[in-house]
């Protein structure tokens, strides 16, 4: 994270609970932050009344956890899966070497 926070980028956590609503609250999702030392932001997305899925779900088409979903500054959707290859991602955003002809 720290790699791109200068570039612009910022990240945050959004525990959607699906299901186990009464074991997924939000004093559980604080003590995982504090546990793991995580320096984001946290949110706590349960379903509506009502409906069978919490916004973030129903919004971004997400099945299941973890999910990564990464907007970009004009907030269209660059990434939206199950897995994330960190390497490949940071990969993505490295300034690009420059070739330089030697002749």
């Amino acid at each position: 994270m720290d790699e791109l926070s200068d570039k612009g980028f910022g990240f945050a956590v959004v525990q959607t609970v699906f299901e186990g609503a009464e074991t997924n609250t939000s004093e559980r999702l604080r003590e995982t932050q504090l546990r793991y030392a995580l320096k984001l932001p946290f949110g706590h997305d349960p379903a509506p009344e009502g409906e069978n899925y919490p916004t973030v779900m129903a919004d971004y088409h997400t099945r299941g956890t973890p999910w990564f979903i990464v907007i970009n500054p004009q907030g269209e959707v660059f990434f939206n899966d199950f897995r994330l290859d960190a390497d490949r991602f940071l990969t993505a955003f490295a300034p690009r070497s420059r070739v330089v002809n030697q002749s």
